[in-house]
């Protein structure tokens, strides 16, 4: 199995119930579960639900970061958080039995500049590790927003550390951080947009023209909620059907649309194979009231029910 270094900047100690919400009423429910969050959080959760070896970076507050790190430790990752002084922000969500949920986090954090540097020698000390078994990371997995705008620069150094490692580097994120890594020497390696992240504005602030700074990438992944999901990759242009599912809490789907693919790359399955267990994975973790904590047996039960078919150059 592979080292896989995982980043989330806006992490996030998320607080999960299954409870109906009614507006206007105190809403009680049994309790609530704590969960290590942030999209990359996510990520990392799966794949180590595939036996890699996945290291968790990124920002922890000093009040509750030692929470976050307990979190992620229980989750079977190793723990790397770069400690703010400000506290890492909180999250309520609710899942309905019928389906259906409602979210309520805070933005983000306060970072500063110094803050920021120790995370980016975190990350290169991290991909410059050959200690362990498994050697350096073979994959770094970048997820989410920044939680505040000394990070805009973040995700745009990263991207340049990992290509001087040799080390390829995805990006799942969105706003200024993103069009600075799109814009950069080294643009992600994949990135996975959904649509709405695909067509808004750039930093600038020029609406419509979004989707032209994704060319950057060498590889895309643009996703639609339960729809087809469009992929441009250097091999062909493919559109992915995923299966209809119950859907009980479809946030994280997309991230686990990315571990898996992540998951099936590195096994070395071929790339169909891989578009079919990445959208599998997607709908699995929607039919599940908790997020990202589906594993290889529930993405299976899925895969038949996958389509992907070539597609031309509009696609």
């Amino acid at each position: 199995m592979a080292r896989v270094l995982t980043i989330t900047a806006n992490t996030l100690i998320d607080h999960l119930a299954e409870a109906t919400i009614v507006a206007g009423k105190v809403n009680r429910t049994a309790r609530f579960t704590a969960v290590a969050g942030g999209k990359a959080l996510n990520m990392a959760r799966v794949l180590a639900r595939h036996g890699h070896h996945v290291i968790a970076a990124g920002f922890a507050g000093a009040e509750n970061g030692e929470q976050l790190a307990r979190l992620a430790a229980a989750d079977g990752l190793e723990p790397a958080f770069t400690t703010t002084a400000a506290r890492t922000r909180l999250g309520f969500l609710a899942v309905q039995a019928d389906g259906g949920t409602t979210s309520l986090m805070e933005n983000g954090f306060e970072v500063t500049p110094d803050e920021v540097g120790a995370l980016v020698q975190r990350v290169r000390a991290l991909l410059a590790d050959d200690s362990g078994s498994d050697g350096r990371p073979a994959l770094v997995l970048i997820g989410g927003s920044v939680p505040h705008p000394s990070c805009v620069g973040l995700y745009r150094t990263i991207l340049a550390d990992c290509a001087a490692a040799g080390v390829p580097c995805w990006v799942d994120a969105y706003g200024p951080a993103m069009d600075e890594a799109l814009a950069g020497a080294h643009p992600p390696a994949l990135a996975k947009p959904n649509r709405e992240e695909y067509a808004g504005a750039d930093a600038l602030g020029n609406a419509g023209h979004g989707g032209r700074k994704w060319l950057a990438c060498g590889e895309l992944h643009l996703t639609d909620g339960s729809g087809t999901v469009r992929v441009r990759h250097p091999d062909g242009r493919f559109r992915v059907t995923p299966p209809k599912v119950q859907e009980l809490n479809a946030i994280g789907s997309g991230d686990c649309y990315v571990a898996a693919l992540a998951a099936a790359r590195l096994s070395g399955a071929p790339l169909i194979e891989q578009l079919r267990y990445a959208a599998a994975a997607g709908a699995a973790n929607a039919a599940r009231a908790d997020v990202a904590r589906i594993g290889p047996a529930e993405i299976r039960a899925l895969l038949d029910r996958v389509e992907v078919v070539t597609a031309g150059d509009d696609a």
